[in-house]
């Protein structure tokens, strides 16, 4: 199956512009999202069900998992397992691929995070 960017969903999440390519329905097994952000995710939550599976195509930021902060750059791949907080800040351009494919009522939010 080819998915293409102006069939894909737009929206802004947190400080983060997500183009999602497609759903549970059209591939249990994973979820590919295209993300860019001026300053990170404004929010540290955990996914109970999938793994955040995170290639860094331009930029650079830090990571924070389990408050652990972690430097990363264009071309790293950062993997946050199931049940492991998370959030970022930097300027990025990544894709994100959720396994097994993302769903909603599995996101928990932990708290708003300020830059």
């Amino acid at each position: 199956m080819i998915y293409k960017k102006d069939q894909a969903a737009e929206f802004e999440k947190q400080g983060v512009k997500m183009r999602v390519y497609n759903s549970k329905e059209q591939c249990p097994e994973a979820s590919v999202v295209y993300q860019e952000t001026q300053t990170g995710h404004h929010e540290e939550f955990y996914h109970s069900k999938s793994n955040f599976i995170f290639y860094i195509i331009e930029g650079a930021g830090t990571w924070f998992i389990e408050d652990i902060p972690y430097d990363v750059e264009a071309g790293d791949v950062v993997i946050v397992p199931p049940g492991k907080r998370f959030y970022y800040k930097g300027k990025l351009k990544q894709v994100c691929i959720t396994s097994p494919s993302w769903e909603p009522q599995y996101e928990h939010h932990v708290r708003d995070v300020e830059f």
